[in-house]
């Protein structure tokens, strides 16, 4: 039995990463063609002039930002046939299971809004205007900047979707609230080191904006876990 229900949700997994793959195709096609609007969307959030460094830099960058933008548009979508595969594995309702999908879209674009309008702004100008002087001038590539705002743009979505991931660990029996509770100092911790390396400056103000948030979902994230742990006893 166990055997059969690795096999289905192996065979869910392939199917989800293939139509995911599909939609993520689309939408990178999409996001190559409004590269340039895009690209300046990025530039308009911390205001860096940029350069080409190569040739085919411009070219390879808007390829790069396509498949970012791909995956950024494509989420709601790749959640959306997680949970289509998931609900019959797991029994899960449909209104339940469609509230998930809405979340963790909110959650995961509230994260990236965060970090477009807040952390990237502060952290760009403390790493470029603190370190400038007549001597040293910034000389920023499209490629590197592409990459940079984008990696830290879908960390912090990835972040801000701990309380649902708890709560799915919970769901499945392999977390429980006491564990969470237990085990607060050291997530404390471990959310301090993870915001240190995520955040692109070392100052304490940017490293806070990420561990702020991200330890009050981890609360939150307590809270559902005992609701679930609630309503199974019940």
């Amino acid at each position: 039995m166990q055997r059969e229900t690795i096999i289905t949700a192996l065979t869910g997994a392939r199917r989800v990463i293939l139509r995911s793959l599909v939609f993520i195709g689309l939408a990178g096609t999409a996001g190559f063609i409004f590269s340039r609007h895009i690209l300046c969307l990025m530039i308009r959030a911390t205001g860096v002039r940029l350069y080409y460094l190569a040739v085919q830099e411009v070219f390879f960058s808007s390829m790069k930002l396509a498949l970012f933008a791909g995956v950024f548009f494509a989420l709601p979508f790749v959640f959306f046939l997680a949970w289509n595969e998931l609900k019959d594995l797991y029994r899960m309702k449909k209104a339940y299971g469609g509230l998930l999908v809405f979340a963790a879209t909110v959650l995961f674009y509230g994260g990236a809004v965060f970090c477009y309008f807040i952390v990237l702004p502060s952290g760009v100008k403390f790493l470029v205007a603190g370190y400038e002087s007549a001597l040293v001038k910034a000389m920023i590539s499209m490629d590197r900047y592409i990459t940079f705002c984008s990696m830290m743009i879908f960390a912090f979505g990835a972040t801000f979707e701990v309380p649902l991931i708890l709560l799915a660990l919970g769901k499945l029996g392999i977390v429980k609230s006491g564990m969470l509770v237990r085990t607060r100092r050291y997530a404390i911790l471990g959310i301090v080191i993870a915001s240190a390396l995520i955040t692109p400056t070392p100052d304490v103000y940017n490293l806070m904006l990420l561990a702020v948030p991200m330890y009050i979902f981890y609360e939150i994230g307590i809270i559902l876990v005992k609701m679930v742990q609630k309503k199974g006893d019940g």
